[in-house]
């Protein structure tokens, strides 16, 4: 009998610790509840750096003036990256080297994007043609709140999120349009939860944690965690990576808002419009 006892209460205690770690993880990866009024985030289609295209002959850089006004130009939102260069100016560009897209090789090609002045980016034409970086007070005087924009703002995991933040702040606080911010840095969305609590903020994040890939930061990021720092009103996910345990979570036993990214074929399309996963669609690739 009290060996039987004995095991009883060593279940118990088992099925508690691990109620309470369960309850706790939940703490851990929740959202804001009364998150800000955001409906052009809602049963939107976003197009993912603009409407650009590799296609001849309209062959259209991405995160260019001409991919934007194409967007706009057919009623797509935009999502868009912010980056903010030496001098002190935001300028919108995805990748943290110039390698890619402005086809360079050698010490420039090798540079942090941010390590420039942005007159220096300027000399870099877009995939060889004619097209520049663009500033963002650009790419928002040519938007016009015509459509809304989902402005992801990249910060290296080990640069202060603070000078960039405070510069994307001061744009879109002059600026007339529906916008949200998002980040795979916990530390951005976390400074806009403390400093600009009235904008609708997200969390950046995807199937991280891999046999290849087993550091704390990418745990971190994988599972959610990082939402205790900024405390998101929505997730942007990998539309390939929706059904992993901690977005599942989120999405439908927390029930917060979502954002899948990147969707690039209507089969995807159907699939997420059809079974809920995100509000809000990213694309690329395609013409929805």
């Amino acid at each position: 009998m009290k060996t039987v006892i004995i095991i009883a209460v060593t279940a118990l205690c088992a099925v508690a610790a691990a109620a309470l770690l369960f309850a706790l993880y939940l703490f851990l990866i929740s959202g804001r509840r009364r998150h800000p009024d955001c409906p052009e985030f809602f049963g939107r289609l976003y197009a993912h750096r603009g409407l650009h295209s590799k296609s001849e002959p309209e062959a259209v850089p991405e995160n260019s003036i001409p991919a934007f006004r194409r967007a706009v130009e057919r009623g797509f939102g935009i999502e868009l990256d912010v980056h903010l260069s030496r001098d002190g100016e935001l300028f919108v560009f995805h990748d943290d080297t110039l390698r890619r897209m402005c086809l360079l090789d050698g010490e420039d090609g090798e540079r942090a994007v941010t390590s420039f002045a942005f007159d220096e980016l300027t000399r870099y034409p877009l995939l060889g043609g004619v097209e520049r970086i663009p500033k963002f007070s650009d790419v928002l005087a040519l938007v016009d709140g015509r459509v809304p924009l989902v402005v992801e703002v990249k910060c290296a995991p080990r640069e202060p999120a603070a000078p960039v933040c405070e510069r994307v702040y001061e744009a879109l606080s002059a600026y007339g349009g529906a916008f949200c911010v998002e980040s795979f840095n916990p530390a951005v969305v976390g400074w806009f939860r403390r400093h600009a609590p009235e904008i609708f903020r997200g969390q950046l994040s995807e199937a991280f944690f891999t046999k290849k890939h087993r550091d704390p930061a990418r745990f971190a990021l994988h599972f959610l965690l990082v939402n205790v720092v900024g405390r998101p009103d929505f997730v942007a996910y990998n539309c390939r990576h929706r059904h992993s345990a901690s977005f599942a979570l989120w999405r439908r036993l927390l029930r917060m808002p979502a954002a899948m990214w990147t969707v690039r074929d209507t089969e995807t399309l159907s699939e997420l419009q059809n079974d809920g996963s995100g509000d809000c669609i990213i694309f690329e690739g395609f013409l929805p």
